[in-house]
Formats: C-alpha cells, structure tokens, sequence
C-alpha cells in the first residue's frame, strides 16, 4: 500500500514538472514574436561635403569658414555653396592686400590713399558687390574683411566706421555698399567729407540702428554743428538766424536742449517737427507765428514761449505736451485751446501771466486752479520770461532755473556757440589741405 502511494505521488510531480515545462515554452515563442512587430532603428543621413574652387572640402555643417584665398572669378560658385551652409556664423575673407597691421607701415601708406576710395595698392580683385553676394548667400554669417577705404584702416567687424573729412566725390555711394556688411557698427562719422544732406539723411534713415553723424552749416554760413549735438544756444543771433537760412537743422534729430529765443527774423520753425527727442526749448520773443511746430514734441519738459508782441495764439498745438513741468506762456494777446492746460499735470510752474490770463473766458483761471492744484501758477507777471520766473519774490534764484543754466552752460557761451572754430572736429579749408 506504501509503495502504491509513493508511486501515485511520483507520477504527480512529473505531470506537474511537464506542465511547468509546456507554460515556460509558450513564454519563450511568445517574446520573439513581440521583438519582431518593434519600429527598426533609422540609419542617420550622412552630412553633405561640399567641394569649394580652391579644391579644399567642408560639411555643409560648418559655422566657421577661412576663404582668404576667395579671388573675384570664383565668387558666384562660392556663393551657390555657401547656400547650402545654413549653420555658417563667421567667413574670413582675409583683406584687400593694402591693408597691413604694423602702425608705421599705416602712417606711410595714409598720405597716399587719404583721398581715394580703395589704394592702388590693393592686390585683391574683390569688388564690393562681390561680398554683398557672398554675404546675400549666408545672411546669418557675419564676414570678417580687412579693408583700407580712403586712408582709413577697417574691418567689417568695427563698431566704428570713422570717416571724417574723406573728401568724397560719389554722394556717399561707396558707402551705402560697405554699410550691409558692418553688421557691428553702431556709429558711422562722415563729418565734412562733401556728401548732401540730402543724400547724409537717406544713408541714416536706412541704418537707423546706427548713429549716423555728419555737418550742417546754418545761419548764411556763419554757423556749423554736428548733427549729433545734444544742445544748441543761438539766441539774440537775428541777423544771421533767418527762415532762409536755418531750415538744415531739421538734421539734428538728437537735440534735446535748444534756445533760440530772440531771433526776431526766424519765422519757419518747421525744423523743429523732427526733433521729437526736445525737452528744454526755448523761443522768447523770436519770429515764430504759431505752435504747429511743436504737436509732436511729447518729451518737452520746459516750454518757455512768450511772443515778440501781444499776439493771437493758438494753444491747442500743446495738447499731447503732457510731461510738461514748467510753462510760460505770459504775453499772448489772444487765444484758443486754453482746455489743454487742464491735462497737464504734471506742471509745478505755470506762468500765465496777466494779459494771457486778460484773454482766457470767464471762469476759465478757476478751472486751472481747480485741476492743478499742486502747480505753482501766475496770472499777474508782466514781464514774460524774466521777473518772477527767474528771480524768486526773495531774491533767490528758482531751483529749474539754476539747472537750466547748467545746461545751457550759459556762463560760458563763447566756448559752446556755434562758431565753426568751437568744434573739435572741424578744419578750415587751409588746414584740410595740409
């Protein structure tokens, strides 16, 4: 009977062995079968090479490139290939061959190119339109060139292109084709190198991020400034300061402190519509007939505009001159557009004065005082830009006007009047050709 058990018991574990064997194979076939429904793995493309002319081979992978060897009959194939870079970010294209890097050999070679465009002694055939081809096919590379340009030692990596007193025949031409490829450069100087305002202003509203600088000359000749000037005082010059003879200072976008108060003969301000950068201006008992001029001038901060004459004005010009701290407007006979000054408030001193206030409507001084109550307001001065406004009832001297003589530098406007010989920069004839 023990023996009968020990067989049924054995006979068991071998069935259940032989079923652990069959699970275990079905698990076996069934993992193979998985492998073979998985994605396959992509085999990666191969980067191009490109064969440029001068035999030399590079992937079209590439952020750098050395192409100082590039000469004028190989351009357009070097270009078409430089299309198919898109990760280029520098190309050297070496220099002209006149330019050298020793400061003496410079100072031997400026007396001859001074005064010419590109030196004879340029042993480089590339022209200027050939690197705005090569620049056309790769926009995103910025293209290292070393250039001589009228006695001058550049790179297309300068962030300063000095041109100053180059005496150009070409309205600047050759100029407008070397701006593309200075993607650095943020200043451009062409002071008195014989280029038109005209021709100066296209040149700056094409590169506006560049701060392009050149000269006028205003008032019959007798006056000069750059037209990057910061301040201009020509006051008290009527003679000289005629409509004919000042409208060049539209070119001087830049001001923000300008008085020309006392030029009797100046009647067309309309230079002034493009200096939208003013905050001090001042035209007291100047030739101007009305405030069109200054619409546009949002960043004036100190407005000092007493006529001549008691004459009609018309205020409503002044309407968007909300930032506005300090006004005068004392001596106008009559006028319109009073309302605007119920918006400005951010005024401390408003100076009315007793005949403009004489030409207001009824109740018209009680609703200024009501909506500027923090501002300083006068409705009795008679004497428009000097009394009170500049002398306080003690004896002292306001506090805007001490600083306003300090930009004006007032003290010494010898020095800073704008005589030609008061610029750094300028040279006369005989010492230009010297």
């Amino acid at each position: 009977m023990k023996r009968t058990a020990f067989l049924f018991l054995l006979i068991c574990i071998l069935l259940l062995a032989a079923c652990g064997s069959a699970n275990t194979g079905v698990i076996e076939s069934e993992e193979p079968a998985a492998a073979e429904t998985s994605e396959p793995i992509p085999t990666p493309t191969p980067v191009p090479e490109l064969t440029f002319p001068d035999g030399s081979v590079h992937s079209a992978e590439e952020t750098t490139l050395d192409l100082t060897a590039l000469t004028h009959a190989d351009v357009a194939e070097t270009a078409a290939l430089l299309a198919q870079m898109p990760e280029l970010k520098e190309i050297d294209l070496g220099s002209d061959g006149a330019w050298v890097e020793k400061e003496e050999e410079r100072e031997e070679l400026n007396a001859i190119t001074s005064q010419v465009e590109r030196p004879e002694t340029a042993a480089r055939d590339l022209t200027w339109d050939d690197l705005l081809q090569l620049q056309e096919a790769a926009p995103d590379a910025e293209l290292l060139y070393r250039f001589v340009f009228y006695g001058r030692y550049l790179t297309t990596w300068d962030e300063e292109m000095d041109l100053n007193h180059s005496v150009m025949t070409d309205e600047g031409a050759a100029v407008r084709k070397i701006l593309p490829l200075m993607k650095r450069c943020t200043l451009l100087d062409m002071d008195s190198c014989g280029v038109s305002n005209e021709s100066m202003a296209e040149i700056r509203d094409a590169w506006p991020e560049m701060n392009v600088v050149w000269r006028i000359w205003f008032a019959n000749g007798y006056f000069t400034v750059r037209t990057d000037i910061e301040m201009l005082w020509c006051a008290n010059f009527y003679p000289f300061m005629t409509s004919e003879f000042t409208q060049d200072l539209k070119y001087c976008t830049k001001l923000k402190y300008l008085d020309l108060g006392h030029c009797l003969e100046l009647h067309d301000w309309d230079f002034i519509r493009y200096m939208p950068d003013l905050e001090v201006l001042i035209i007291t008992a100047s030739g101007w007939e009305n405030l069109d001029m200054l619409e546009n001038c949002t960043k004036l901060e100190f407005l000092e505009v007493p006529p001549m004459s008691h004459t009609y004005v018309d205020l409503r010009p002044l309407e968007k001159l909300t930032n506005l701290e300090y006004l005068n407007i004392c001596g106008i006979g009559q006028s319109d557009g009073w309302e605007v000054l119920l918006n400005m408030t951010k005024l401390k001193r408003l100076w009315i004065g007793l005949w403009t206030a004489q030409s207001f409507p009824e109740g018209a001084i009680e609703q200024i005082y009501a909506a500027l109550p923090d501002t300083e307001i006068n409705v009795t001065e008679q004497m428009a830009a000097v009394g009170s406004w500049r002398v306080n009832p003690d004896g002292s001297v306001p506090e805007r006007y001490l600083l306003l003589r300090e930009q004006f530098d007032y003290d010494h406007w010898q020095d800073h009047a704008p005589y030609a010989y008061n610029d750094p920069l300028y040279k006369a004839p005989w010492e230009r050709r010297s």
